[in-house]
C-alpha cells in the first residue's frame, strides 16, 4: 500500500537551516574573501547560473554576466536561428562564458545542438522539468557523437532525489540542475503534488555524487530570494546557484520596461507558462507575473557576492573550499527564524 512509502524525514528549506558561527576569524574585511569557483573548465567569480528562461536569460544578459565572470544559459523559446542571433548580435561567440539550452524533442533540438556546437558553444543545458526521464537517456544517445565530436559540456535536470540524481550521473552528464516545484514561478507541486524541500533536494542529490565518487557538479535551481539562501547552498556543497526570479526584472534580461502605478515592472514567466509554451495548452506547470524593474545586473551580482563573502568570513574561509568543510548547520523552529528578521516596529 501507498502509505507504507510514506518518508517520516522532515523536508527542509532555505528558512528552515541557519549556519553556525562556531569559528573563530582571522579575516579582517570581507573582501579577502575569494568566492570564485571552478565550473565546466571556467573559473567563475562567483558560482551564479542565469536560469534559462525567456524572461531571465537571452543575449543581453549572457553578455552582461560574461563581463562579471557570471554565466548566462541563453534560452531555447526561440528559433535556432534566433537563439544564434543572440550570441552574434551580442558578440558572445567571442566569450569564454556562454551557455545555450536546448530542449529534447523532435529533430529540431538536435539540429539547434548541431548549430550551436558549430558556433562555438560548448557548454550545453538540456532544460526540461523531469530529468528522471528516460527520455534524456534516448537523446543524449542519439547527440552522442555530437557530444563527443565537439568535447561539449553537459547539463541536465532537474531533479530532486537520491535516485534520479544517481540516474543522471550513470548517464555521464556534466552538471545536474537540483530542484524541483521551488521556484518562484513554478507551480509543479501545487498543481502535481511533486516536489520537496530545496535543502532536502540537495541533501539527496550529493548524497548521491558522494556515494558514487562522482565529480559531477550540483547547481541549486530554485527557492533562492536572498543571497542568505545562495549562502546556504554553496555551504551545503552545491557547486553553483541557478537565479531565475532574482535576475528577472534586471536592465538586461528580455522583455520591455512597463509602466504601471507609477511604478516600472518587467514581465516574468515560468519556463512552461502559457506565454512560452503557446502550443502547448495543456502544459500547466508555471505561471505568470510583473517583478519591480531593478536596474542594472551588476548591482545584483555584487550584493550577493558581498553576501557570500560576509558569511565565508564568519566562517573564518579564505575560499569556497575552506567555507564547504566549516559549514555547520542548525535547524530553526518557527520562533528562531522570526526572531532573525528584521523588526522595524
Amino acid at each position: 500500500m501507498s502509505y507504507r512509502n510514506f518518508s517520516s524525514d522532515y523536508s527542509l528549506t532555505y528558512d528552515d537551516i541557519s549556519l553556525l558561527p562556531n569559528q573563530i576569524s582571522e579575516i579582517e574585511h570581507r573582501s579577502l574573501c575569494d568566492t570564485s569557483s571552478n565550473f565546466l573548465g571556467l573559473n567563475l567569480e562567483v558560482p551564479i547560473i542565469a536560469s534559462p528562461m525567456n524572461t531571465v536569460c537571452g543575449g543581453k544578459m549572457a553578455k552582461a554576466l560574461s563581463e562579471l565572470k557570471c554565466l548566462g544559459i541563453i534560452h531555447r523559446f526561440n528559433t535556432i536561428e534566433d537563439q544564434i542571433d543572440e550570441f552574434r548580435s551580442n558578440n558572445l561567440f567571442e566569450k569564454e562564458y556562454k551557455s545555450a539550452a536546448v530542449g529534447i524533442t523532435h529533430q529540431t533540438e538536435i539540429d539547434r545542438l548541431k548549430a550551436l556546437a558549430d558556433s562555438g558553444v560548448y557548454i550545453i543545458c538540456i532544460d526540461v522539468a523531469n530529468g528522471g526521464s528516460k527520455m534524456i537517456e534516448r537523446y543524449l544517445n542519439k547527440i552522442h557523437n555530437i557530444v563527443n565530436s565537439y568535447k561539449l559540456k553537459i547539463i541536465a535536470g532537474n531533479v530532486a532525489s537520491y535516485e534520479t540524481t544517481k540516474y543522471l550521473i550513470s548517464l555521464n552528464v556534466d552538471a545536474i540542475r537540483v530542484g524541483i516545484g521551488n521556484g518562484a514561478m513554478c507551480s509543479t507541486s501545487i498543481k502535481s503534488g511533486i516536489g520537496i524541500g530545496q535543502v532536502d533536494a540537495i541533501i539527496r542529490a550529493l548524497a548521491a555524487k558522494d556515494d558514487l565518487k562522482s565529480g559531477v557538479k550540483i547547481i541549486a535551481d530554485g527557492g533562492i530570494s536572498n543571497p542568505g539562501a545562495m549562502c546556504k547552498a554553496i555551504a551545503l556543497g552545491c557547486d553553483a546557484v541557478m537565479f531565475g526570479r532574482v535576475l528577472a526584472g534586471c536592465e538586461e534580461s528580455p522583455g520591455e520596461v512597463l509602466k504601471y502605478n507609477n511604478q516600472r515592472w518587467k514581465k516574468y514567466c515560468g519556463s512552461a507558462s502559457f506565454a512560452v509554451k503557446q502550443d502547448s495548452k495543456t502544459y500547466i506547470e508555471g505561471e505568470e507575473t510583473l517583478v519591480p524593474y531593478k536596474g542594472n545586473v551588476t548591482k545584483i551580482i555584487r550584493e550577493y557576492k558581498e553576501g557570500l563573502q560576509s558569511s565565508m568570513s564568519y566562517l573564518n574561509s579564505f575560499n569556497l573550499k575552506e567555507y564547504q568543510s566549516k559549514a555547520n548547520f542548525v535547524i530553526l523552529t518557527s520562533h528562531s527564524f522570526i526572531e532573525r528578521m528584521p523588526q522595524f516596529v
